[in-house]
């Protein structure tokens, strides 16, 4: 049996055998990895009623960790859970970034992680799954998108994105609001769920109460293991990986979902080419009496100052 070494993460080890656990254990991992500090204050018999377990299910996933027992199990989430968000600067912010560094430094160094993360985005991205995503969007009744705390903002962007072309599109980023929308939903509608780590578990649920009902899903995550990607009809995944420290997954995320939406927005804009010709023109004559402009047909800057 392996033995479990501190220096490794026992959140990361339970990750990397997520894969290869069987059904129960497996179901007991995802709870670890969705709350692993809740679940360092839980009882043995308080984990197993909250995952549908056994005891002895705890007990063997202890053992498959590498561990002696469940005691020892709440020991390392407790100390792994402290040290990954314990609120100090390296996990927040990244080691390539001092307080004392010149805004020049940090400049240089958010746009080389930025483009390195955007590059390995689309290089990873599986274009045959945009591709079909793209077209269960394009010919959809009505598509709706729904991300929690980061995500939240991808979502809204991509919905404006959608709404602008013609797309009926809405956005929830309240999971009972979404729940409810889902719940709504029926053949013919679509739904994007946006989760960076894919275990959030609202944005589980909401996947599965709209397939429920007969609506496509399709899920923008990081992790094709993930039991967002596995529940969801199509996955794109989203391919950022902690670079050596230099900076968190945290705020790499969120451009690595736009670029992977921003690729899939384009592809459905061709296929509805022409609604989106007519849409686009509407919407800026719509908004063109408030563009303020200067005697040589630009933005008015002292204007706009004073806005």
């Amino acid at each position: 049996m392996s033995t479990y070494q501190p220096s490794s993460g026992i959140i990361e080890r339970i990750r990397g055998l997520l894969p290869t656990m069987p059904d129960a254990q497996r179901s007991l991992a995802e709870l670890v990895l969705g709350d692993p500090a809740a679940v360092a204050r839980m009882t043995i018999v308080e984990l197993a009623e909250q995952c549908g377990v056994s005891t002895g299910t705890i007990t063997r996933f202890c053992r498959a960790l590498g561990m002696n027992g469940y005691a020892a199990l709440r020991i390392a989430l407790a100390s792994d859970s402290g040290r990954i968000g314990g609120g100090t600067w390296a996990a927040h912010i990244g080691t390539d970034v001092t307080e004392g560094d010149d805004i020049r430094q940090v400049a240089n160094v958010i746009s080389a992680n930025i483009g390195h993360v955007v590059a390995e985005a689309i290089a990873n991205l599986d274009l045959a799954a945009v591709e079909r995503a793209a077209s269960l969007l394009a010919a959809a009744r009505r598509v709706v998108v729904f991300g929690v705390v980061g995500s939240a903002t991808t979502a809204l962007g991509f919905q404006q994105l959608l709404y602008q072309i013609g797309v009926p599109a809405w956005v929830y980023t309240d999971a009972h609001m979404a729940l409810t929308g889902a719940a709504l939903m029926t053949r013919g509608d679509v739904l994007v769920a946006v989760s960076h780590s894919g275990r959030t578990r609202e944005v589980c649920d909401l996947v599965a109460e709209a397939r429920s009902h007969g609506a496509r899903t399709i899920a923008i995550t990081n992790d094709l293991a993930s039991p967002v990607a596995r529940r969801a009809e199509l996955a794109l995944a989203t391919a950022v990986y902690e670079m050596g420290g230099s900076s968190t997954e945290n705020i790499l995320a969120r451009h690595a979902q736009l670029a992977a939406l921003d690729v899939l927005y384009i592809a459905i804009a061709q296929r509805t080419f022409e609604q989106t010709r007519e849409a686009i023109a509407v919407a800026t004559e719509a908004v063109r009496p408030y563009k303020i402009v200067d005697a040589a047909g630009g933005v008015d800057s002292a204007d706009v100052r004073h806005t």
